[in-house]
């Protein structure tokens, strides 16, 4: 398998992606977000409050770094982890069709999106576009990374 058939496996299996921003201060901010794969391998979309420090910080610098994976409480799973870390670029969704189309795909994948309490436009809709990718197989040998570039 290649290790963008990997991402892709990864991006498809896993639900939770950790993003890391930066405070005005420059210190990083790690957040868990739930996500959706876009139409392209390194497109990631995610929703959250507007009025969220995740906004107000990309607004303030959009460059991001991620992480999927997920924990391994044996040696076993550990053996057969595959995740990626990666940075790239995160813009706040303006167009209401591109919103639209997020939006589904997270309610897709996450039917329990549709509760969610408040006024739809209390939300804003995040598209992440990975720039770089670090794919690691550990089914190949124990921590294979192998590096991607969009």
């Amino acid at each position: 398998m290649s290790a963008l058939e990997t991402m892709k496996q990864v991006v498809e299996t896993h639900n939770l992606m950790h993003v890391a921003t930066l405070d005005s201060n420059g210190l990083p901010c790690l957040r868990g977000v739930d996500y959706a794969a876009g139409d392209a391998p390194n497109i990631l979309y995610f929703i959250t409050g507007k009025n969220s420090r995740k906004v107000a910080q990309l607004t303030g610098n959009a460059t991001v770094a991620i992480a999927i994976d997920h924990d391994c409480p044996t040696w076993e799973d550990l053996e057969k982890i595959k995740y990626i870390k990666g940075t790239g670029v995160a813009t706040r969704i303006e167009s209401g069709k591109e919103m639209e189309m997020a939006f589904g795909l997270l309610a897709k994948k996450f039917p329990f999106l549709a509760n969610l309490p408040g006024d739809p436009s209390d939300f804003v809709g995040i598209k992440i576009e990975i720039k770089h990718a670090l794919v690691t197989d550990n089914t190949i040998s124990f921590s294979h990374t192998e590096e991607l570039t969009f």
